[in-house]
């Protein structure tokens, strides 16, 4: 389980906008050439970014430093 904040997009509205590019590595698109397509589907689709912000993990050990 986890606990933090929660932060919802606004729907991407122009193909490519920073909405859109921030969606493109998600789904594994690396082809310059499939760009266009993706960012009008994406637009169709009237998709968002929902980005978490966790802050504290129960029951899970991460490795890394620890930051307060």
């Amino acid at each position: 389980m986890a606990e933090g904040e929660a932060e919802v997009s606004e729907v991407t509205t122009q193909p490519g906008d920073a909405i859109g590019r921030e969606l493109l590595p998600l789904f594994g698109i690396t082809d310059p050439a499939d760009e266009t397509e993706f960012f009008e589907q994406m637009v169709r689709d009237r998709r968002l970014v929902i980005r978490l912000r966790v802050t504290h993990l129960y029951g899970t050990a991460l490795d890394g430093p620890v930051t307060r």
